[in-house]
């Protein structure tokens, strides 16, 4: 089963015993043929500057061979400290002597380890940081989303929140037009349910203000529900900076206050 994984381009498999851990680690970890082609491929790649396909052995190579070839080395470095830490266990030399003056599996090489690991799995931030988000900065977000009726009976359901306004349309008839923000289409419609709302509002707002950049949501000092949300409406969101000071328990961090807004199609307000 392991050899099968290994073939199918998995690097683990699921085990319950304790003793089949190191026979799977012996199948799964890379052979020296397969660690020499991958420092090859890495080198090739990166000597060209990742620029279009290449041929390495014979066999074309593109980004997805580098990414795999960087994980082929990353886990041959995983195993490395794997024995060394055994070795040291056992009192025996250690056989594996390592790099830059740094010990496998101390911080300093964990510190290497993580950016090689930056280089495979690239992470991508969209949100700004304390400095960018001056007071009086309005971002107008590009994500949109319109609403239905399934959204509203799934989430109203998963909540567990019963409130006829939310699923009886035998009780919705008598929804006026004054109260629907005057959208005639929406009269005899039930209310959509204000929590998605606001939830929806806040993830609309992510990508460009807090997206990697954010710590914790600290909470909500007021939320306004000025006009309802119908199936059906089409809503998009802006986000204001209202304040930002630094954290006095965190001095590296700092505190922002924002205030997320959402307009449907009509342009009225309908979470703030």
């Amino acid at each position: 089963e392991a050899r099968e994984a290994k073939i199918m381009g998995f690097d683990g498999k699921l085990t319950l015993h304790p003793e089949q851990v190191s026979a799977i680690h012996r199948v799964l970890a890379p052979t020296a043929e397969e660690l020499s082609e991958a420092r090859e491929v890495v080198s090739i790649w990166e000597r060209k500057e990742g620029t279009g396909s290449m041929e390495v052995r014979g066999k074309m190579i593109d980004k997805p061979h580098y990414i795999r070839a960087k994980k082929v080395i990353a886990r041959r470095s995983d195993d490395n400290v794997e024995k060394e830490t055994s070795n040291k266990k056992s009192g025996t030399k250690n056989p594996l002597p390592s790099s830059n003056n740094t010990a496998p599996g101390s911080v300093a090489d964990l510190h290497v380890r993580d950016t090689n690991e930056e280089v495979v799995f690239p992470r991508v931030y969209l949100g700004k940081y304390f400095e960018e988000l001056e007071p009086g900065l309005r971002i107008r977000h590009f994500l949109t989303r319109t609403v239905t009726e399934s959204d509203n009976v799934f989430f109203t359901c998963l909540t567990l929140n019963p409130a006829p306004i939310h699923l009886d349309h035998e009780l919705s008839k008598g929804n006026t037009t004054e109260l629907s923000g005057g959208g005639l289409n929406d009269v005899g419609k039930p209310l959509f349910n204000s929590m998605f709302t606001l939830a929806l509002l806040v993830g609309m707002s992510v990508p460009e203000a807090t997206h990697g950049t954010t710590v914790a949501n600290l909470g909500f000092s007021e939320v306004l529900f000025p006009k309802p949300v119908y199936p059906g409406d089409t809503l998009r969101a802006e986000t204001i900076v209202l304040d930002r000071r630094e954290s006095r328990s965190r001095p590296t961090q700092g505190i922002v206050t924002l205030q997320h807004v959402a307009y449907n199609q009509r342009g009225e307000v309908v979470c703030k």
